[in-house]
Order: structure tokens, then sequence, then C-alpha cells
């Protein structure tokens, strides 16, 4: 069995294939958790909607008033979303009354934790995330209660623009 000698040109090729791999993934890797949540994110799954929806007394309600209800939580869920459209400033999806609106706020997270911090103005509030997962096309948060620091539910937000 003999070796087939490699050319120099061969050799020039596969220098800059594997240079250019490796800038590539250093370039995805060196992201920061800001520079990933840049964008904006459609909420596509909440564990609190539906444990809200499943819970015994929204199960309890006479039919007419259950529809109501499920209808209003699909039109919010159907119209969430969360935009972090630069590295301090984003929306998120509020309900105002009977209105469902983009509040704007500032927002900054802990590289400790990967915590989101922002403020919710109606009605105000300080809210907290954990984010669990992100890649470039899904982000996994879990919502801390403000009454204690223990992460509860997950919701699911999938990318729709990029910044």
């Amino acid at each position: 069995m003999s070796i087939i000698p490699i050319s120099s040109f061969m050799k020039t090729i596969l220098l800059y294939f594997t240079l250019f791999y490796f800038a590539t993934a250093a370039t995805s890797l060196g992201q920061s958790l800001e520079e990933q949540l840049l964008g904006k994110w459609k909420l596509v799954h909440d564990e609190g909607m539906e444990a809200f929806l499943n819970s015994l007394f929204i199960l309890q309600q006479p039919r007419e008033e259950y529809n109501k209800i499920v209808a209003v939580t699909n039109r919010v869920l159907e119209n969430s979303y969360m935009d972090f459209y630069s590295l301090d400033s984003m929306t998120s999806t509020v309900i105002d009354r009977k209105d469902i609106i983009q509040d704007k706020s500032v927002w900054n997270i802990g590289k400790a934790d990967s915590v989101i911090t922002y403020q919710i103005r109606f009605p105000p509030y300080t809210q907290q995330s954990k984010v669990l997962k992100i890649n470039e096309n899904e982000l996994i948060l879990v919502y801390i209660s403000q009454k204690q620091n223990i992460p509860t539910l997950k919701s699911t937000y999938k990318k729709v623009e990029s910044y």
C-alpha cells in the first residue's frame, strides 16, 4: 500500500479550511449571553399558562366563562414576545387591563447565575428569569417568583428575528 503525496495546493486548502473552521467555532463560542439574547423571541409554550388553564378553579368555571378564559389565554400566548433589541433595552409582553402591550424596559443579566432582571410597568415590579437553555433558535426561561427565590415554571421561546 502506498501513500499518495499531498500537493502543496491541497495542503494550502486544508490549512485554510482548518483555520476557517476554528475561527468560526471560536466566534460562536465567544458570544456573551447578552449577545446570544439579542433578537426577537416568540413565546411558544408556557407551563404557567398551562397550569392556570388546568387548575381546578378554571376547570370548574361554567363552559361559557371557561371558553372566554381560554380565548384570552390563547390571545396572550399568540402575542407574547421578548425583544432584546440592544444590550440593555428590551420590550416584553404584558397585560394592561384588557390590552396586550409591549412594555419597554432596561435589562441586565447576572454573569454568575444567568438571571435576566428587568422592570415591568403594569403592575410595577421587577421580573427575574433564569436562562436554562439558549441557542440560535430556542430560549428556555424559568421565571423566579417575587415571593421566593426558587425558579418555578418554564417558558419556551423561538427566535423570530435576529439583530
